[in-house]
C-alpha cells in the first residue's frame, strides 16, 4: 500500500498521470510541474501564488496535521543553526584576566565594566562552585602570583655572582627605582627585574643605596654576591654605587683578617664622580660600570660642541621651526611632503633626525625661501648639513645595535670600533672631530677593570687589549675567582642536611670546616693565574662566532675557566632594560590607574618585566 496523500496544497492541482504532471488550477496560472510530490506543489504556491498559500484554511503550509505532534515542512527544510560548545577552564579565565590588568596594562575596575560582566557573568555561572571574578579577588591573586614569582626568583639567584642595573624614572608625580639583576647561563644573558620600588624620600645617593640593600635582602641576595652595578653619571646614583662597595668592604673586615684589610688602600674613593669607582676589597669585586651607550651619546654630544656645528645646527633649527607653523605645514602637507621634526637639543639623535628630514626638504625650502625668508639657507650651510648627517649616521646605526638585551662587553667594543672605521673614512673635518671625541671617551671604558676584565675572557677582541690592561684583567679576575669559590662553599653548606641531634650537628660543622680547608688546598693545586695564562695563549675566535655558545662547549675541557668567563661576561654595558621598564611605568601608570598603591604597582610591573604572560 502506497504513502497517503495529505497535503492539503493538492487540491489545486490536477494530476495526470499519463505525462506524469500535476497542472496547476488557479485561474490565470496552468503551470506544469514534474511529478506528484507535495513537497513540490506546495512551493509552487509558496512562491507563486502567496495569498493563497496564506488564506489556506488548512493552517500554513502544514504537511501533516497538529495532532500528529509531527514537524511541519518548515521545519524540516531549514535547518536549526548548531550550537558552539566550548570548554571553559577557571584556571585560563583567571589567567586571562590576570594578564589583561598586568600585560595589557587595564584597570581593575574593568572586573566591574557592565560590558565585561555581559561576558563574564554567564561564564561563572556555567562554572558554579562559587568561582567569581571581580576586582578584588583579581588585585590579591596579582600579589599571590607575583609572590610566587618571587620565590622562584629567590632560588634561580641562589649562589650566583650578579650584576645589577639601576635606575630612576618619575611619571605622573611618582618617582621609582628600577632595579634588574643580570647573569649569564648556557647560551644566552638572563635578565630579571628584581624591583620597581617607588621612592617616598629625596633621591639622595644613602636613600638609593638603602632602597637597593632593601630588595636584595627581600631576595635574599648579599652584597658579596654583587659583581657590578650599572647606572647613570648621575652624583646621587654615583654616591648609591659608593656606599654599597662601603658595606660590602665592611663585610669583608668583618670576615677577613685586620692585615688583609689594611693591604688596601684607604682613599680609593677620592676620585672625581664621572670616573669609575674603583672599589677593590680583597675578596671583594663590586664594580661600578659606566652606560656604554650614553658613553658614546657624550662622545657624539662632545663633537656637536664645535662652533661650527653647534651654528649651522642653530640655522636648520630655525627653518625647522618655522616649517611646524600652520601656514606652512598646510602647503606641506598638500604636496606631499612629509612633517618637519623639531629637535631636543639635549638628545643628539632628535638633532640628527631633524637634521636629516631637513635635507629631505631642501628642494621646498629653496622653492619657497623667496617668499618666506625664514626657510632661506645659503649653499654652504645646506654642504653643512649634508655632512653633519653623513658623519653621524654610523653613530645612529650603532646606537641602534647596542639596544640588545644580549650585548656583550665584546660585541659592544667591535659596534665601537666599526663605528669609529665607518666615520674615519668620512673626508670631512667634522668626521675627524667625532673619532677624536670617541677616542677620548674610549679611556673611560678602559679604566673599568670589569669591562676590561670581561673583553679579556672575549677572544675575539682579547688582542686590543695591552700588555698592562692584560694584567689588570688577570688580577681582577683571580679576584672574582675567590669570590666564586666562597659562594661555592657557602651554597653546599647551606644544602647540608641536619641533624637532630646536638653531637652529631656538632660533627657536621666539624667536617663542614674539613671540606673547606679541603676546597681550598684543591684550588691552591692549580692556581687560576695558570689557567688564565694558558688561556691567554690560545689562539684568535672569529668574530662571527657567538661567544656564550663557544664559554657553555668549554665546560668539559676546561671547567674552571668556563666558570669564571660565564660569571664575568655578562657584564650589563647599557640600560636598555631599564629604559623597557620605564616605558612600562607609563604605560601601566596611566591617568585611569594613578591611584594604585606602591606595593601593587611594583607587583603589576614585576610580572610584565619578567614575561610572566610571555610578552
Amino acid at each position: 500500500m502506497g504513502r497517503h496523500c495529505e497535503n492539503p496544497m493538492r487540491q489545486h492541482f490536477s494530476y495526470d498521470p499519463a505525462t506524469n504532471k500535476s497542472i496547476c488550477n488557479i485561474e490565470g496560472c496552468g503551470a506544469e510541474i514534474k511529478g506528484n510530490h507535495g513537497g513540490n506543489l506546495q512551493r509552487h504556491i509558496q512562491r507563486r501564488h502567496p495569498d493563497i498559500f496564506k488564506n489556506s484554511s488548512t493552517g500554513v503550509g502544514l504537511k501533516r496535521t497538529a495532532s500528529t505532534g509531527q514537524k511541519t515542512l518548515d521545519e524540516e527544510v531549514v535547518k536549526k543553526p548548531k550550537v558552539a560548545r566550548v570548554p571553559i577552564n577557571p584556571e585560563v579565565l583567571v589567567d586571562a584576566c590576570l594578564e589583561l590588568v598586568t600585560v595589557n596594562g587595564r584597570p581593575f575596575s574593568l572586573m566591574e565594566d557592565s560590558g565585561f560582566r555581559k561576558i563574564i557573568d554567564p561564564l561563572q555561572q556555567a562554572i558554579g562552585n562559587g568561582f567569581t571574578i571581580n576586582s578584588a579577588n583579581i588585585r590579591e591573586k596579582v600579589a599571590n602570583l607575583a609572590q610566587i614569582e618571587r620565590k622562584k626568583l629567590i632560588d634561580e639567584l641562589n649562589g650566583r655572582l650578579l650584576m645589577l642595573k639601576i635606575d630612576i624614572a618619575t611619571c605622573r608625580d611618582r618617582s621609582v627605582l628600577g632595579i634588574n639583576v643580570q647573569y649569564a647561563c648556557g647560551e644566552c644573558i638572563v635578565l630579571r627585574t628584581l624591583a620597581v620600588r617607588e621612592l617616598n624620600e629625596r633621591h639622595t645617593g644613602s636613600y638609593i643605596s638603602s632602597v637597593v640593600q632593601e630588595v636584595l635582602t627581600e631576595y635574599k641576595v648579599s652584597l658579596k654576591q654583587i659583581y657590578s652595578i650599572t647606572a647613570d653619571n648621575g652624583a646621587n646614583m654615583q654616591k648609591a654605587v659608593r656606599t654599597l662597595s662601603d658595606t660590602q668592604a665592611n663585610e669583608s673586615i668583618d670576615e677577613d683578617d685586620e692585615s688583609d684589610v689594611d693591604a688596601e688602600p684607604s682613599d680609593e674613593y677620592q676620585v672625581d664622580p664621572l670616573v669609575e669607582i674603583d672599589s677593590v676589597v680583597q675578596g671583594r669585586v663590586l664594580r661600578s660600570v659606566r652606560c656604554s651607550a650614553h658613553t658614546l651619546q657624550l662622545a657624539v654630544e662632545d663633537a656637536l660642541k664645535d662652533k661650527l656645528a653647534s651654528d649651522v645646527i642653530s640655522a636648520a633649527r630655525c627653518v625647522a621651526k618655522k616649517l611646524c607653523t600652520a601656514n606652512v605645514l598646510a602647503i606641506l602637507k598638500r604636496m606631499g611632503h612629509k612633517r618637519p621634526v623639531i629637535d631636543c637639543p639635549m638628545r643628539w639623535h632628535s638633532t640628527y633626525d631633524m637634521l636629516d628630514r631637513l635635507c629631505e626638504l631642501k628642494t621646498f625650502c629653496d622653492y619657497m625661501s623667496p617668499t618666506i625668508n625664514e626657510l632661506h639657507l645659503n649653499e654652504s650651510e645646506w654642504l653643512a648639513i649634508s655632512d653633519i648627517v653623513n658623519v653621524l649616521k654610523p653613530a645612529k646605526i650603532t646606537t641602534q645595535c647596542i639596544q640588545s638585551e644580549q650585548l656583550t662587553a665584546g660585541d659592544f667594543y667591535g659596534l665601537w670600533l666599526k663605528c669609529m672605521l665607518d666615520t674615519q673614512k668620512i673626508e670631512s673635518p667634522f668626521a675627524k672631530r667625532v673619532v677624536q671625541c670617541m677616542k677620548g671617551r674610549q679611556n673611560s671604558l678602559f679604566e673599568n677593570d670589569a669591562f676590561v676584565a670581561a673583553l679579556f675572557v672575549d677572544p675575539r677582541y682579547r688582542l686590543f687589549l695591552t700588555e698592562n690592561q692584560s694584567e689588570m684583567a688577570k688580577i681582577h679576575l683571580c679576584r672574582t675567582w675567590e669570590v666564586i669559590q666562597n659562594l661555592t662553599v657557602e651554597v653546599g653548606a647551606e644544602r647540608t642536611p641536619s641533624s637532630s641531634s646536638e653531637d652529631d650537628d656538632e660533627i657536621d660543622q666539624l667536617l663542614m670546616a674539613k671540606e673547606r680547608e679541603t676546597t681550598v688546598v684543591q684550588r691552591d693545586k692549580i692556581p687560576i693565574v695558570s689557567v688564565l695564562d694558558a688561556y691567554a695563549r690560545e689562539p684568535r675566535l672569529k668574530r662571527n662566532e657567538n661567544i656564550l655558545r663557544y664559554w657553555a662547549s668549554m665546560a668539559a675541557t676546561n671547567p674552571d675557566m668556563q666558570k669564571l668567563a660565564m660569571s664575568v661576561i655578562a657584564l650589563p654595558v647599557t640600560q636598555v632594560s631599564l629604559k623597557h621598564a620605564v616605558s612600562c611605568l607609563k604605560f601601566i601608570f596611566s591617568p585611569l590607574r594613578s591611584s594604585l598603591n606602591d606595593r601593587i604597582l611594583e607587583d603589576i610591573l614585576f610580572i610584565r618585566l619578567n614575561n610572566r604572560f610571555g610578552l
